[in-house]
């Protein structure tokens, strides 16, 4: 983190709120450098997520916790909600089961089972 620096730059901060801009330059050991600007970053209104990257990613966080069949069940409830008579069956698919969490920070969502309570 020595080699990372931070700074403020007022074109993109006076793009703010309209605009989530951020300008990444890397300084490669050859002398090059890369530059990467980004305005609206991948999931703003304006560069969304296509719906295999929001399963993709809702996937990545819950399976941890949940595992792969449960998360795909939610995923499938939450895609068909608008035919839903009621929140109920989705409901009963994200409750946790009765266990004490500890932090984890190896884990994607920072949390790990410790025991049943």
């Amino acid at each position: 983190m020595q080699n990372v620096k931070v700074e403020r730059n007022a074109e993109l901060s006076a793009m703010y709120p309209g605009a989530v801009g951020n300008i990444v330059h890397v300084d490669l050991v050859d002398g090059r450098r890369l530059t990467k600007r980004v305005d609206y970053p991948l999931g703003h209104a304006k560069n969304p997520l296509k719906d295999p990257e929001v399963e993709e990613k809702f996937s990545a966080l819950v399976e941890p916790m949940l595992g792969s069949d449960r998360a795909q069940k939610i995923v499938d409830l939450v895609w068909k909600l608008d035919e839903a008579k009621n929140v109920d069956e989705l409901m009963r698919s994200i409750e946790f089961p009765n266990t004490e969490m500890i932090r984890d920070s190896s884990t994607p969502l920072g949390m790990t089972e410790a025991r049943s309570t």
